[in-house]
């Protein structure tokens, strides 16, 4: 049974948020395209009641599926979200998606999102991280090769600097730490991990960099400071395991994982890391993705549970209480739920959109 929060309308609630492409297919060769059928792209809200995942509002809000599946946050107190999008559709179905730049803030009152500002960040808009104090944003722009600096003003973002990361460099992720002061970059292009520190009003980036695997993408950080980043190897899958140590990115230890590890997320309470593998289920039809659980503990990964999946899986939500996992599969439009009882992961339904699920974040 799959709860509806269609009447919950008070304040207090806390929320996840599921961004929505509607634009995006992929081709025979796994060339991302412009879908036979464009939908509009949307940003739904997600709740849970008693470990029940329900849908909340949605509404129509431009999103991508290109990128890592972070291109979404939501605000600790859920009264405001921000959303990129780095593509749109082409004229017509089958043409190649077109790059775009597009930010936007969305406001959250009485569980319903409303979109408030658009603002533009770089080509081929990325990850979106709000520091701590929730007074500057950066996003990763990939096809750019620049991080965007934002400061936040009265609920508003103003841009304030762009920094450069290099020609090719490909800053698919960014991530602010807690010290409020220092934000990492992955730069899928030279496969390296960045350190962004505070200067004044913005941002310098360390000539200093983290030679890092060969594909790396998608990266989340624990409260305590532990970095995970998917590399997407097609010869050698892993999890890179950082962290910062004495103002320098230590790269701590580097596990195997299945194909694909583009969805990557902790569990609230930073014990247990769940990790998707597409497992090319974006290029053939017959293939499933999967989602592997594995125990952290201090610097390792130890394998504890594995369940399949949708085709495509992007963003992962863990609920509050860390016993509820959702999995976004953007080609089914749909997000696997699974139960993790301390043993096994027991897949108990879906939640079905009407656009393809491509990035998630929550509140907690």
């Amino acid at each position: 049974m799959i709860a509806s929060l269609a009447h919950r309308t008070y304040a207090a609630d806390q929320w996840a948020i599921s961004a929505n492409d509607g634009h995006t297919t992929t081709n025979a060769a796994g060339k991302m395209v412009t879908a036979e059928a464009v939908v509009p792209d949307s940003l739904s809200l997600i709740g849970f009641e008693r470990d029940l995942p329900a849908l909340g509002k949605t509404i129509p809000l431009p999103a991508s599926v290109e990128g890592p599946p972070t291109t979404a946050w939501i605000a600790p107190d859920s009264s405001w979200a921000i959303v990129t999008a780095g593509s749109h559709a082409g004229s017509h179905a089958g043409d190649p998606i077109i790059e775009d730049d597009v930010v936007s803030v969305v406001a959250i009152d009485h569980a319903i999102p409303r979109l408030i500002q658009t603002v533009h960040a770089g080509s081929g808009a990325s990850q979106v991280s709000v520091s701590p104090d929730q007074k500057r944003v950066l996003v990763g722009n990939r096809k750019s090769g620049t991080v965007s600096v934002f400061a936040v003003e009265r609920g508003r973002l103003r841009p304030i600097q762009t920094v450069s990361m290099g020609a090719d460099s490909n800053p698919a992720s960014v991530l602010f730490l807690q010290d409020n002061q220092h934000a990492v970059v992955v730069l899928r292009g030279p496969h390296q991990l960045a350190l962004l520190h505070r200067s004044r009003e913005g941002f310098e980036a360390d000539t200093a960099r983290l030679d890092l695997g060969h594909a790396p993408n998608t990266m989340d950080v624990t409260r305590s400071g532990l970095m995970a980043i998917g590399d997407q190897d097609p010869k050698h899958p892993a999890v890179h395991l950082v962290r910062l140590i004495n103002g320098t990115l230590t790269l701590l230890g580097t596990i195997p994982v299945a194909p694909g590890p583009e969805p990557l997320r902790f569990s609230p309470d930073g014990r247990y890391l769940a990790v998707g593998a597409v497992n090319n289920s974006n290029k053939d039809p017959s293939r499933q993705g999967t989602l592997t659980l594995y125990r952290i503990e201090d610097a390792t990964m130890t394998s504890v549970a594995s369940e399949n999946v949708g085709r495509w899986p992007q963003g992962i939500i863990f609920s509050p209480d860390g016993h509820t996992l959702l999995v976004q599969n953007t080609t089914d439009k749909t997000m696997t739920i699974l139960q993790w009882d301390d043993i096994r992961l027991h897949p108990t339904g879906n939640l079905v959109l009407t656009s393809g699920p491509a990035a998630a974040a929550t509140s907690w």
